[in-house]
């Protein structure tokens, strides 16, 4: 007999989630505040010119967004957050085994503010400055950001954890990072590449079921020998599977490390290589701004 995919609270089992609110008030002893929002249609990046595109991040769909190491995937996963959650009001659950909780909080608020968590914790500011500071963080706070950063996560817990953050949270959007980090179940004696497909079709079914759009980071390989700066990754630098199952694919791609400027970084882009079952391979634009670690709209 199939299991009832809508018993949400997995019979006794019960998740516990922190929310971005919560872990400020460990890093800044800040209280938290909520509110309610309706779920929308679909969700803008915060990126017009790939909201363009792609419709933005539309329910029931996986959106994969495939990166190389030294990218920036981290910096772009939390100004994507940023914009969705703390300019738009909506619910997002970040999955990731990859850094922790309080790493993450502490990304927000120095991309929000600009500072430091150290200077932050001192508080040696103006008054002036204070004041400021102090509404950004309030307003990061009142974030609907769940955070999860179980290592090794099974693609069995995500698929329980993401059934209760839609029933106890009316989650808008899930991001995972990144889809390598996964697991399946330990008998699962499969190669690695079959484990995956296993995951992302996974991926791909809750996207559904939950009705929300789901944003899944793929780590792509690093640079071997002789490798070129400037080559731009394609739809065939991700394995078949991932292509044919994700309903939008996406590359982070810069050929910006050359360049000494500090505080902004030019020729950064992301490359839309796959929307509406149809290859596109066309290209946006993107500003990255290596003092905060924020990528913006160009």
């Amino acid at each position: 007999m199939k299991e009832n995919s809508h018993d949400l609270t997995e019979q006794s089992e019960v998740f516990e989630f922190i929310s971005i609110g919560d872990m400020i008030n460990q890093t800044l002893q800040k209280n938290p505040e909520k509110e309610n929002t309706n779920a929308p249609d679909c969700l803008s990046t915060g990126f017009w010119e790939i909201d363009k595109i792609i419709s933005g991040l539309q329910k029931g769909q996986l959106i994969t967004i495939a990166v190389r190491p030294g990218m920036g995937k981290t910096a772009f996963l939390l100004s994507m957050a940023n914009n969705i959650a703390i300019k738009n009001h909506h619910s997002v659950a970040i999955f990731s085994s990859e850094r922790s909780n309080q790493k993450i909080t502490s990304r927000i608020i120095e991309s929000e503010t600009g500072m430091s968590i150290y200077k932050l914790k001192d508080m040696n500011l103006k008054n002036s400055e204070k004041d400021h500071i102090l509404n950004i963080i309030s307003n990061i706070a009142k974030a609907k950001i769940f955070l999860d950063d179980t290592p090794s996560l099974s693609v069995k817990e995500l698929v329980k954890k993401s059934r209760q953050l839609k029933f106890f949270n009316n989650i808008d959007l899930i991001i995972i990072d990144y889809l390598e980090l996964l697991s399946t179940y330990a008998s699962d004696s499969g190669s690695r590449e079959e484990q995956l497909n296993t995951i992302v079709h996974t991926i791909k079914d809750i996207a559904k079921e939950l009705n929300i759009p789901i944003v899944l980071f793929s780590q792509l390989q690093g640079y071997g020998f002789g490798y070129n700066l400037l080559q731009k990754p394609s739809i065939t630098d991700i394995p078949v599977f991932l292509s044919e199952v994700s309903d939008v694919v996406l590359f982070l791609h810069r050929s910006d490390f050359m360049i000494k400027n500090p505080n902004e970084k030019e020729n950064v882009e992301m490359i839309v290589a796959k929307y509406n079952n149809k290859n596109h391979n066309t290209v946006v634009p993107l500003k990255y701004i290596e003092s905060i670690a924020k990528f913006a709209n160009r």
